[in-house]
């Protein structure tokens, strides 16, 4: 599958709770971490804030490769992880 596009869906945030990041459902009354993303790295962060930029994926990889001085095979890598995890956790809009 090739992905164009990927948005973040409304009412879902990137939260610091005790020295963790994690993706927290706003929505959810028990303002608990999201299922299969307890927490993420700095990477992961880097590539939330980017997406909430509104940066194409087209772009992510480089953006990515350049902040974490990975090579462009790493950068993928690291970029599809995360995507499957956020497509996973159904926290994205994806436009193929």
């Amino acid at each position: 599958m090739v992905i164009k596009q990927v948005r973040l869906k409304p009412g879902f945030v990137l939260k610091e709770l005790g020295g963790e990041f994690c993706i927290f459902d706003e929505r959810d009354s028990q303002n608990g971490s999201l299922d299969g993303l307890p927490s993420v790295n700095e990477t992961c962060i880097f590539l939330w804030n980017s997406l909430e930029r509104g940066t194409k994926v087209t772009e992510l990889v480089s953006l990515l490769a350049e902040e974490k001085n990975l090579d462009e095979e790493e950068a993928t890598l690291e970029l599809e992880e995360f995507l499957a995890k956020l497509i996973h956790g159904n926290v994205v809009e994806i436009e193929e």
